[in-house]
């Protein structure tokens, strides 16, 4: 029988489920569409500024009563709610009054302890955003503002395929406060619905009666999407929840009415920030719940735990050295023998790293994107790769993206105050909707880090090709398809993956990205004949590569260029023609 996995929404009246038996040969792609066929079921959540975790307890058996036989075997459980949610995403941090039971996290013990499965919260938002990602909404090289608007106004914002949260804070939008009261209550569609005598939120939209509460609330919102352009630098902003559900339910074209009224703003350019409905509405929080569920089960079906005493890293390249002891001179002389060994043992991974490039060359070519993840010091050696391929290549950006525990946003700062390592990057790769088409590469130098593993294990599931860049050499491991050793061996200061490996690493990225790159034809001879001209020194170095190539003096270089906009490539067309 196939594992049964369960969607929860928790609302402050309502607690709603859904439950899905994923049968054998269903993809991730497919279950969207399937979802849409089960019946959500929903109880009274028994929250309030009163209320217990027993009280909520008691509503989760009435649900889960709903939703499953006794028979049925459970695989995982995705939890949506408002409120601030742990990274690891295992406990509730902060929660509005009337929700404060949920920080109490019994509840989430009673689930762990009856069905032995990972138990996985999410913020409202961000599950919402999940299931947006899901439906195609979240592509391109775009700032998203994703804005649930139910009860209150749930805000989160993504950014070429990530979640962006500078110095780890959830964008509470709705908290922002104005002499005309909270956000939240300002949006709050159940607010404006009180308006009908029937409570019906979509008459609000359509009787002439309600003509100026609808333009005033309409206007309202254009000024909350204006604020959100200002404070995170939004280009577009998509609206769900109940609101979108309404006025997707009569045609009210809200798309057009925020447009117009977002022309009156005065704010820099709110204008041209655009807006997008999504009339899936409070089905995208359950969806995200789900993809959560199915995607944390998977990844910890293929995970390895390893023991301290395997990493080689851990022990001293030699330990009958007192470093503190030695002259400057031979501490340096030290440090870079070490080096040396490592870079030459480095060639016996050549054929594994060869492989890897045909596969990243197949990838990009067919249309897919390079994905890497990685902790520490591995994430950031990543992501300086992420960023030079665009401008060193001229490859779309938003098809090379890097994820790093703690979140890219500060990672020149410090990310790693909070067991990050330990989390599981499932989310952020749901958020990403990695594919068939991609290729993931995970960089742990021990092999250990679960936001890794748990990248790799969720790709694999999907149908990515996926690759682990470790230290140890394993001909292979359950949760992804190749691995790469760096064989960097011992570290002179036992532990520092910085040093030796962190070398490694970084000649490991530049050799799969370079010859990616000059595999797919992004190269003339030894020039970078897509180099992006967006300096002074760049633009010198476009007229020397067109004074090699054709000989033209420099005056002829720079006119060629500045022809054909400072495109290098584009320049270089031209004067082919």
């Amino acid at each position: 029988m196939a594992n049964v996995y369960i969607g929860i929404d928790i609302g402050g009246t309502w607690l709603k489920g859904v439950a899905f038996e994923l049968k054998d040969g269903v993809t991730i792609p497919q279950v969207p569409k399937l979802l849409e066929l089960q019946p959500v079921r929903k109880v009274k959540s028994r929250l309030g500024h009163d209320a217990t975790t027993f009280d909520f307890t008691e509503a989760l058996k009435e649900l889960l009563a709903l939703l499953l036989t006794e028979d049925q075997i459970v695989g995982g459980i995705g939890i949506s709610t408002a409120g601030v949610v742990d990274y690891a995403g295992k406990k509730m941090l902060i929660a509005v009054s009337h929700l404060k039971a949920l920080t109490d996290n019994s509840w989430i013990s009673y689930l762990e302890t009856r069905f032995n499965v990972p138990v996985t919260l999410i913020n409202d938002a961000d599950a919402a955003s999940i299931g947006a990602a899901a439906l195609g909404y979240l592509t391109g090289f775009n700032t998203i503002g994703v804005m649930p608007i139910g009860t209150g106004l749930g805000f989160t914002v993504w950014r070429n395929g990530r979640k962006w949260t500078p110095n780890f804070a959830i964008p509470l939008l709705g908290c922002t406060y104005t002499p005309s009261g909270y956000y939240d209550e300002i949006a709050s569609a159940s607010a404006l619905a009180e308006l009908d005598p029937g409570k019906n939120l979509g008459n609000i939209f359509i009787l002439d009666q309600y003509h100026v509460s609808r333009k005033q609330y309409i206007k309202n919102l254009a000024g909350i999407i204006s604020t959100a352009h200002l404070l995170y630098g939004i280009n577009k902003v998509i609206i769900g929840g109940g609101l979108a559900e309404a006025v997707s339910g009569v045609s009210f074209p809200l798309e057009v009415a925020l447009k117009e009224a977002l022309k009156k703003e005065n704010l820099l350019s709110s204008p041209d920030v655009e807006v997008e409905i999504m009339p899936e509405g409070n089905a995208l929080p359950l969806l995200g719940a789900m993809l959560l569920a199915i995607g944390e089960e998977k990844a910890q079906a293929l995970r390895v735990k390893k023991n301290y005493g395997e990493f080689n890293t851990e022990i001293p390249y030699d330990n009958t050295i007192s470093l503190e002891k030695l002259q400057t001179d031979d501490l340096v002389r030290l440090l870079w023998n070490s080096e040396q060994d490592s870079g030459c043992d480095l060639e016996k991974s050549i054929p594994a790293i060869s492989e890897a490039i045909e596969k990243i060359v197949h990838s990009l070519d067919k249309g897919g994107r390079l994905i890497y993840v990685g902790s520490g010091t591995s994430g950031r050696l990543a992501s300086i790769d992420t960023v030079e391929i665009a401008c060193t290549f001229g490859f779309p950006r938003e098809r090379v993206l890097t994820f790093i525990s703690g979140g890219v946003a500060d990672a020149s700062f410090d990310i790693e105050t909070n067991f990050e390592e330990d989390a599981s990057s499932v989310p952020e790769l749901l958020l990403a909707n990695v594919t068939s088409k991609d290729i993931v590469i995970g960089i742990s130098v021990s092999g250990s880090a679960w936001y890794v593993q748990s990248a790799l294990g969720f790709a694999k599931f999907v149908g990515a090709h996926t690759i682990m860049v470790q230290e140890e050499a394993k001909e292979a491991l359950p949760f992804c398809d190749q691995v790469i050793s760096l064989q960097s061996g011992n570290e002179v200061l036992a532990g520092s993956t910085r040093m030796k490996a962190g070398t490694a690493t970084k000649k490991v990225l530049n050799f799969l990205s370079t010859s990616a790159m000059i595999r797919l034809g992004k190269v003339n001879g030894c020039y970078m004949t897509e180099v992006e001209c967006i300096n002074a020194k760049l633009i010198k170095r476009a007229q020397h590569i067109l004074k090699v190539l054709y000989s033209l003096d420099e005056k002829e270089a720079f006119a060629a260029l500045e022809q054909n906009g400072f495109v290098l490539n584009q320049t270089i067309n031209a004067i082919n023609k």
